[in-house]
């Protein structure tokens, strides 16, 4: 099965109505908001995490980065990032690179923020580079289960080269 069929069953068995949005390929949150006509605050991105002995995905808004020190405040537990050969490994139907939008359907822990929160509907990645799961806010607490939130991100620094 691949990725999008899982989620899509996923979504199904929740009873969470969702549309799929496609766009020209892209490769970062911020091409893949710009190709599928959104704001960068409305995509939802996953980040793998590692932990001592776990792994961890957090879902933030593309335009944040994780606050990996108020993260282990919250949760109590002191994550890395992880790199891109995990990502694979944990999520072999998803293209090389993709975070899918809802980790808990492969049985991922996951934690999310409130930040996702802010806005009327939110794009998931659908497990590959061309498509996004498009949900209005208000199933986000259905959609992703049991997973705990709390407000660990912030706005993404420009960095400088």
């Amino acid at each position: 099965m691949n990725a999008l069929h899982r989620m899509e069953r996923f979504l199904d068995q929740h009873m969470i109505p969702f549309d799929l949005v496609a766009h020209p390929h892209s490769q970062t949150s911020a091409e893949t908001a710009r190709a599928a006509g959104v704001t960068l605050d409305r995509v939802a991105k996953g980040v793998l995490l590692d932990g001592m002995d776990c792994q961890m995905v957090a879902m933030i808004p593309a335009d944040q980065e994780v606050q990996l020190g108020k993260l282990r405040q919250d949760v109590g537990v002191e994550f890395s990032l992880a790199d891109e050969a995990s990502v694979s490994r944990l999520f072999p139907e998803c293209e090389p690179g993709v975070v899918p939008g809802l980790p808990n359907a492969w049985g991922v822990e996951m934690v999310w923020d409130d930040a996702l929160m802010a806005q009327p509907d939110v794009y998931l990645e659908a497990g590959d580079h061309e498509r996004l799961l498009h949900i209005e806010t208000r199933y986000l607490r259905e959609a992703f289960g049991d997973a705990p939130s709390c407000h660990f991100s912030q706005p993404r620094m420009a960095h400088v080269a």
